[in-house]
């Protein structure tokens, strides 16, 4: 009966050791440092539970060094790329992939108050690009009001001006209808455009029938996306009717 409990201690500790080798080993293949550092810390715990088994507190060591290795060199190099993203970051996505980098390291380790900045004024870069593109947004709203008030007050176009203020807007229909008014043909290209929205809209709703016509039309008026998704929708629909 001792034998046999013997037998099954050793065979318990020979599983563990080997899942802690192979867990040790393994982080060769692993990409991120942080899944690397916790992979290095499980194995160091698993050999520590085997205490003198075998060559087990040797592992344990080495999984444990080589953890802090690991974790102080990745946080520098994650460190490193964050700040040159940072430095030659345009766009407000820019700022945030190199937030989400410092935010990897902001947490322990030496870069940690360094990064905790960073993040600061990447979180100020980015909410001043946000405001400017609210104030771009209204300074071109603005622009349009703005010359749709000259056209109203100094010339007869004022039907088309009032259209394409309604295409701005996503009111296609009254922005057509104010293009007929306006009886200037340079407006086809304008209505193609109209009718295109409107049918793409019209396929997003499930309408299929509804979406084709439309895109007929706008693909009367010159509009190139029109023609492809024309073309597509009609193809899709011929097959459905051809299968039933």
């Amino acid at each position: 009966m001792a034998e046999e409990l013997f037998k099954k201690k050793i065979s318990r500790e020979e599983r563990i050791y080997v899942e802690a080798l192979e867990l040790q080993k393994a982080v060769s293949c692993v990409l991120r440092f942080e899944n690397k550092v916790s992979a290095l810390k499980s194995a160091a715990r698993k050999f520590q539970k085997l205490e003198d088994y075998k060559d087990a507190k040797t592992h344990m060591e080495e999984c444990r060094a080589e953890a802090a290795k690991v974790a102080e060199e990745g946080i520098r190099e994650v460190f490193e790329e964050a700040v040159r993203r940072e430095e030659q970051a345009k766009s407000k996505s820019d700022y945030v992939d190199a937030l989400t980098e410092f935010k990897r390291v902001s947490r322990k380790g030496n870069y940690a108050e360094e990064a905790k900045e960073h993040i600061r004024m990447c979180k100020r870069r980015i909410a001043r690009l946000e405001t400017y593109a609210v104030w771009k947004r209204r300074f071109k709203v603005l622009a349009v009001v703005v010359i749709c008030a000259f056209i109203l007050t100094r010339t007869p176009l004022y039907p088309f001006a009032k259209g394409y203020v309604h295409q701005q807007m996503g009111e296609y229909k009254a922005a057509l209808a104010n293009y007929k008014q306006s009886r200037i043909s340079w407006t086809r290209d304008l209505e193609g455009v109209c009718y295109y929205k409107m049918g793409m809209d019209k396929l997003l709703q499930g309408n299929k029938e509804e979406a084709l016509k439309l895109l007929h039309k706008a693909k009367k008026r010159g509009n190139f996306k029109a023609k492809k998704e024309y073309r597509k929708l009609k193809r899709e629909m011929d097959s459905g009717e051809q299968a039933f």
